[in-house]
């Protein structure tokens, strides 16, 4: 389509659930070279609530959005046992694809959805959405400036606390795509990988269950370097998105709830450690103002819709790959595997 600015991307959602309402129905109806045109969910309450904010055809299936010639591009926003068998399906029927997070909840899946798209073409990217969000962007380029020399450990906690009676049912079972794991830490091992430009290599975890299935987990990560990862995910505990990188010069934190990265560096004089103040980029002076007014606004979900729109129309943007989705998956499959066996396990 890059020959074409003035034509809008046809998007159909798929799945009218709660991200899907609350964050791509209303970035997609103000996004940029996008036209929201279809709207599919088997559920009579999901259709309902979508009608207050897309006026367009809400269908009951799936195929009733993939086989529309009207519509060049899904967003996959179903429970995650239907992520892969969709996104083949779309790639079946020629529509470029934004899956959400995981990609799949079993590897042969993963597999069969990654070797799908690269047999169609078509643009496809996993909804790592965080990817995009201004503090951790800001932080990645810090780190490959090498502002705090060789990295040595890594301190990472995804944690979004949710009643059970405030949780869609599939979110309270491993086996309907529900977990802390699943949910969350595939977030931060994608978020590990994007950050060090490299894959995990050991893993050992503890789950936990206390309200409902795999509610928290507890992860020690070995990267390929050797570097140490400690992770915690939990829907049972305060809100909670942060890493904190420590190097052989200092350390480095980003948290998703502060606007921009924390740089320390060991005092010029003296004993202890000085805040280095890092300039803002230009998205996170953006971010500050809107926060103002909008203190909970998070900007993650409409850069990354943008990114994977603008790549629809053939600009070069980077997008997390469905490969990235599969290694991801890998990582919290050998996760599940270490606390069954409760040992140390290698991830394949």
């Amino acid at each position: 389509m890059s020959g074409q600015p003035s034509i809008p991307v046809r998007v159909g959602i798929i799945g009218c659930g709660t991200i899907a309402y609350w964050a791509h129905l209303r970035t997609l109806r103000r996004l940029r070279g996008a036209a929201l045109a279809a709207a599919a969910d088997p559920d009579p309450a999901a259709r309902t609530r979508t009608a207050r904010l897309f006026h367009g055809p809400i269908r009951e299936t799936s195929a009733d959005v993939l086989q529309g010639s009207d519509i060049d591009a899904v967003i996959i926003a179903t429970p995650p046992p239907l992520h892969a068998e969709l996104t083949i399906a779309a790639a079946a029927a020629g529509k470029h694809v934004y899956v959400e997070k995981p990609l799949a909840t079993a590897a042969d899946e993963a597999r069969a959805a990654v070797d799908a798209v690269a047999r169609a073409d078509i643009v496809a990217t996993v909804g790592f959405n965080f990817r995009h969000h201004p503090a951790y962007a800001r932080a990645r380029a810090l780190l490959k400036a090498g502002c705090i020399g060789r990295i040595r450990n890594v301190q990472t906690a995804f944690c979004e606390p949710v009643a059970p009676a405030e949780m869609p049912g599939w979110k309270r079972q491993r086996a309907s795509g529900g977990g802390a794991l699943l949910d969350l830490a595939s977030h931060h091992v994608d978020l590990l990988r994007w950050f060090l430009d490299q894959e995990v290599a050991l893993v050992q975890a503890r789950i936990t269950s206390d309200r409902t299935e795999h509610d928290s987990a507890a992860l020690a990560l070995t990267m390929q370097s050797g570097v140490e990862v400690q992770m915690f995910v939990s829907f049972c505990a305060g809100p909670a998105d942060f890493f904190e990188f420590i190097g052989e010069d200092g350390t480095l934190g980003v948290d998703r709830h502060a606007l921009a990265p924390r740089l320390r560096r060991p005092r010029r004089a003296g004993y202890g450690a000085r805040e280095v103040w890092t300039p803002p980029s230009a998205s996170a002076a953006a971010l500050w103002m809107r926060r103002l007014a909008q203190p909970s606004y998070q900007p993650s979900f409409r850069r990354s819709l943008d990114a994977f729109i603008r790549r629809v129309r053939g600009l070069p943007v980077p997008l997390a790959t469905l490969e990235d989705g599969e290694r991801s998956l890998a990582v919290i499959l050998a996760a599940e595997e270490s606390a069954r066996q409760n040992a140390r396990v290698s991830v394949p």
